[in-house]
């Protein structure tokens, strides 16, 4: 298995069985990858739209979510306009 494909599904199973967390927490409970190979990992799930990421207000950090499925850009894909006349 790729480094790259072992720390996204790491990070994928945390999330699917702990729900969403912040950063420093998802950093604290995979001990097996380094702070920036994590930072890495989670900025490329969020780029390609499987993570969304959160500003948390009382800190500089983040809280990590699975994106759920559907949704784009905070809409659901399932809905249908209203046809026109």
């Amino acid at each position: 298995m790729s480094a790259t494909l072992a720390i996204d599904s790491a990070i994928l199973l945390r999330l699917e069985q702990g729900g969403p967390c912040n950063l420093d927490i998802l950093i604290q409970e995979l001990p097996a990858y380094s702070w920036n190979q994590l930072f890495t990992a989670i900025d490329r799930l969020s780029r390609n739209g499987v993570l969304t990421l959160q500003p948390l207000p009382s800190r500089f950090d983040y809280l990590v979510s699975i994106k759920p499925r559907g949704v784009e850009n905070g809409v659901g894909r399932g809905r249908r306009r209203l046809a026109a006349g």
